[in-house]
């Protein structure tokens, strides 16, 4: 948009240039045709006179126009101030980005040692996993064992009893 603005202000500036050297030219030309004609102006006030109010109307042109240079250059002051508050504003966003970007590398680090930590805890995970499984098959196989130790418990309890129901019947018996 400031761009499109100081296009604006180069073609109006071409313009005013092509204005000035075109009433230059006119202004020589006068210059030269009262020099070379000053006898007959002499003679012919009222051409002079007329003359003299285009040169006021051309004076007054370059009055105006001097007017709009200084508007035009006031403009461009003010379009320098905010090329200045912009370049701050970007200098400012390019220090941001560059601090965004430093945690971003930190932030990269510690999720590659995270990762880097989670698959030693997967691995170690599988390990115990595995431990976990030999843990079962080996309660498995003491509860099997036990089972059959409580079968033979039973079964000497059993003769147990029975013996000592044997011994006391020979007790009695004798």
């Amino acid at each position: 948009m400031i761009d499109q603005k100081l296009d604006l202000i180069l073609v109006e500036l071409k313009e005013i240039k092509a204005v000035q050297a075109s009433q230059g030219e006119q202004l020589n030309s006068q210059s030269k045709q009262l020099n070379s004609q000053s006898e007959q102006l002499n003679s012919q006030s009222e051409q002079l006179n007329s003359q003299n109010k285009q040169l006021s109307n051309h004076h007054q042109q370059f009055k105006e126009i001097n007017k709009q240079l200084k508007e035009i250059r006031g403009k461009l002051n003010e379009h320098d101030q905010e090329f200045k508050e912009i370049r701050g504003q970007l200098q400012s966003h390019n220090e941001q980005l560059n601090s965004h970007g430093e945690h971003i590398q930190q932030l990269i680090h510690i999720v590659a040692a995270t990762n880097t930590k989670v698959e030693e805890l997967t691995d170690h995970m599988n390990q115990v996993r595995e431990d976990i499984s030999v843990l079962k098959t080996n309660q498995q196989t003491v509860l099997q064992t036990q089972q059959e130790h409580e079968k033979l418990l039973e079964r000497l309890s059993i003769r147990s009893v029975s013996h000592e129901a044997d011994i006391a019947e020979l007790r009695r018996a004798k």
